[in-house]
Formats: C-alpha cells, structure tokens, sequence
C-alpha cells in the first residue's frame, strides 16, 4: 500500500533545470532546529530556467498530517473560540453580579480575563456566589475560557486542549472523528493540499500549506543528502525528490486560485446571507416545511 501510494505521488526528473517547480526539498532535524522540515519548490521552471527568479526560489511549507491537526488547525479552531467564548462568558458573571447587586456594572471581557488569570474559576465562584444548581454552567463556562485563552500556560498541544475543550461541551466520539475528518478534506479547503506521501520519506500523510510561503538561496538547496551532509550550513536543505506532474500542477492551481480571488465587502457577504436565508424560509413553505 505505501509503494503504491508513493508512485502515485512521485514523479521522474527530466529537465535540464537542477531544481524545479514541484519538487521536495527537505532538512533533516539537528541538534539546533529540532524537527523535519520539508518544502515544496513553488517557483515556475521557465523563471528558474530563465534565471528570472534570481538568486532565491519561493517553496510552500509542508508539515506532517499530525503536526498540521496537532498544532495548526487546533491552534486556529481555538483562536476562532476566543472572541464568543469570553462573551458569553462575561455575560455570564454579569448575569451573577447584578443578582447580588443590580448596581454592579456590566463585566466586560477584558476585566473578567485579568480576573480569571489572578484568581482560579473555583474562587471566582464563590466570589460570586452561583447558586449550585446553576454551578455547572459556570464553571464549564469558565473553564473553556480557561483553556481557549491557556491562562495557566499548559504545556499541552493545542489539540490536547481542545480536546478537552470538545469533553466539557459533549462533544465526544463520533463527533470529534466527523470533525478531523473535514479538517482534512483537501477538496473543500482553501488553504491547503493534502499529499499521501513524499518522496525519500516513510511517512504517509503530509499537508502543503498554501499560505506559507518563504524563499531559499539556490545555493542553500543541495542535490542529495550526502551533499548537504558534507557542504551544507544551517539551514540548508537537499532535494529529496520531485512530486507527479498531476501533483504539483493540482497544488501551483490551488495556490494561483487562493492568491488571486476578489474578496467581497462585509456588507455584500451579510447580504448575501440575509437573500440565502430568505430563499431557504420561501423553498421550505412552499414545501410545507
């Protein structure tokens, strides 16, 4: 099964270029940088053969399908938490303050994350005083913000947050395997490509990320392994192989298409909204929905 899907991810080198679009180059990890690194040449080969791109090509990082889900999309479902989690956290405390008092001033979100980050949820709410039947909407409440915003500086990953994040709201199982399941559904991103495998590499499972891009000095991008082993610096890296024609022409669209779409006015999105729910109310009672 790996075989096969390494030939179907792998393509031959054939060109008079050293280097060229679509091929994968990788730095193996050191005492210094830690990891893996593995970028894919997103330079096109008539400017590499024209020497138009200069001294310096583009290449799209790429990461690990565990690194992606572990660390960056987790990281981003959190970030997209923040702003409606510590709302109607706030509202919340609110809500309890002025039962004590009517006079007490709303709480806004930023007093409640300096109060959360000096004092623990559990001495927030006898601060408070929640009364125990209400006691478990607060505290998982609280407790969300606890780990959306990482108030007590967890070593933990962002998917182990998360994670946690999913348990408190009932979100277990299924549901969170129907979650990871869309995070890495290549065909409906935007952002990203999925790739089964890359050349020189055991691995199966890895993530080009369309919006990373970064460049590399030609002379920093070595032919082999044993090249960069002998006349590499920090930082350089070895061609471990080209992707299929298929492949990289596939990820150099999707890249095209991503930088070059009109982005429309928040005004028109919201319109557009308001027309789509109208349509769907008017196509459900006629059906007597």
């Amino acid at each position: 099964m790996v075989e096969k899907v390494i030939r179907l991810t792998s393509g031959s080198i054939n060109r008079k270029i050293a280097v060229g679009q679509g091929d994968i180059i990788h730095r193996p990890p050191s005492e210094k940088l830690g990891k893996h690194s593995w970028g894919f040449i997103a330079t096109a080969d008539c400017d590499i053969a024209q020497d138009k791109s200069g001294a310096r090509l583009s290449y799209l990082e790429v990461v690990t399908v565990h690194d992606y889900i572990e660390n960056i999309w987790a990281a981003e479902v959190i970030r997209k938490l923040k702003e409606r989690t510590i709302a109607d956290a706030a509202a919340l405390i609110t809500k309890a303050t002025q039962e004590i008092d009517a006079s007490f001033d709303a709480t806004s979100p930023e007093e409640l994350l300096d109060w959360l980050a000096e004092t623990s949820v559990e001495e927030l709410l006898k601060v408070i005083n929640v009364e125990y039947k209400k006691r478990k909407q607060y505290l998982d409440a609280l407790n969300i913000v606890e780990l959306v915003f990482n108030l007590r500086g967890s070593s933990e990953t962002a998917l182990q947050r998360l994670r946690r994040i999913w348990s408190i709201q009932g979100l277990l199982g299924k549901a969170m395997r129907a979650r990871l399941e869309q995070a890495l559904d290549y065909n409906k991103s935007t952002d990203f490509h999925l790739i089964p495998s890359l050349p020189g590499s055991d691995c199966l499972g890895y993530i080009v990320l369309l919006r990373e891009v970064y460049s590399i000095r030609n002379e920093d991008i070595h032919k082999s392994a044993l090249d960069l082993q002998i006349n590499g610096g920090e930082g350089a890296y070895y061609i471990a192989g080209p992707l299929s024609d298929n492949l990289r022409y596939a990820i150099s669209q999707k890249m095209a298409y991503m930088f070059s779409r009109i982005g429309m006015s928040l005004e028109y999105e919201s319109h557009c909204e308001i027309v789509t729910q109208l349509a769907i109310d008017e196509i459900l009672s006629r059906h007597d929905v």
